[in-house]
């Protein structure tokens, strides 16, 4: 009879031990698995070093897919040197251990799939302490501009260096935007996608054009004049919505005439965007904080997938992902909503068979996903 009860608790054990490997839960919640993938070059010469290129570049990978969850905002520090220096050029050591799933030649290349179990509680850990030592976040604003000089396309980009230098002092990360034609000016909703979509959360549409100005009388000078006049707009990236609207007519005095017109264009420039300031930041201070939990979550591919959702919502300005530990997820949510029952209703209402409700107070949400 012991020795049934032994063979039974044996069992037992086996099968809490395969449930636990199937469910890929990480050492003490510190990791989740990865699905990663490479290629590198086919050497037949030395097919053991190509090998093992091949797994260092597919756990590179996976280290990569877990860092970028941390750092997909439109209102951050910039990671990038954090990234590079303190995550990825160690990447090996935030992997707990990996798994070879496939690995063939493929063409001239040899592909490699691994499952990797990456300490994202780790690299978690790092970037909130980039996060804690940079003093000020700055909102991602992009800006486009469409310069005309005598009526012909300048791509000098004097307005955007000049709405630059009039923000430089200012909470704004400021992305360089495409050089809008006449047909982004009339109807600018894919410039304003792609902006989104590139993690700028307003984008500054700029339509300037500079001509020769007549000076008046006999004086003869060797200085020639142009004047600029420009039209700007700020624009939301998630509602489309107009922030604020500006215009300036400034001029440009230069011997040489193509200086003199980048002259006016900058100085009309920078005036018109001093004027965007105000209504910019009172725009980024409009939304209201949430805090966002959701429970469940399980993997990386999956919070990429919320991070979708939360992406979708054009009444969310802007999120944070602050914490990923036991699988569950925790964000700082910016949203032009007046509650956050509304807020959960309408993740809920979009994504009804993702979710369940385990909590809603004042400011906190706590989501189950399914």
């Amino acid at each position: 009879m012991k020795k049934i009860l032994c063979i039974a608790a044996a069992l037992a054990l086996a099968a809490g031990l395969s449930s636990c490997k199937y469910m890929q839960i990480g050492p003490k919640g510190e990791g989740e698995f990865v699905y990663a993938d490479s290629l590198v070059p086919y050497n037949d010469v030395d097919l053991n070093s190509m090998k093992k290129e091949g797994i260092a570049r597919a756990q590179k990978a996976a280290v990569e897919k877990v860092a970028g969850v941390f750092v997909s905002s439109s209102t951050t520090v910039d990671h990038s040197t954090v990234v590079q220096n303190e995550i990825m050029a160690k990447s090996e050591g935030f992997i707990r251990k990996y798994y070879v799933m496939k690995s063939y030649r493929k063409g001239d290349d040899w592909f490699t799939q691994i499952k990797a179990l990456v300490l994202v509680t780790n690299i978690s850990d790092i970037i909130r302490q980039s996060d804690e030592s940079t003093l000020v976040k700055k909102t991602n604003i992009m800006v486009a501009s469409r310069e005309l000089i005598n009526g012909e396309v300048s791509l000098t980009q004097d307005c955007k260096q000049a709405v630059y230098s009039a923000m430089k002092n200012a909470p704004f990360a400021l992305l360089n935007g495409d050089n809008l034609s006449d047909n982004n000016i009339e109807d600018p909703v894919p410039v304003i996608d792609k902006a989104r979509s590139d993690g700028a959360r307003f984008i500054i549409i700029a339509d300037v054009s500079a001509a020769p100005l007549s000076i008046l009388g006999t004086v003869t000078t060797p200085f020639k004049t142009y004047r600029a006049s420009v039209n700007m707009r700020a624009l939301s990236t998630r509602n489309y919505g107009v922030i604020a609207t500006s215009a300036a007519q400034q001029s440009g005095l230069d011997p040489a005439e193509d200086i003199a017109a980048q002259k006016s264009i900058a100085a009309a420039c920078e005036s018109a965007a001093k004027d965007l300031l105000d209504p910019l930041q009172s725009a980024v201070n409009s939304s209201k904080t949430y805090t966002l939990r959701v429970t469940d979550v399980n993997t990386i591919e999956r919070l990429k997938s919320l991070q979708d959702i939360l992406k979708d919502l054009r009444e969310i300005e802007d999120f944070n992902l602050v914490k990923y530990n036991n699988s569950a997820a925790d964000f700082e949510v910016q949203a032009n909503i007046k509650t956050a029952d509304e807020l959960a209703a309408k993740i809920i209402r979009q994504y009804n068979a993702n979710f369940t409700v385990e909590e809603i107070t004042t400011k906190n949400i706590v989501l189950k996903l399914i």
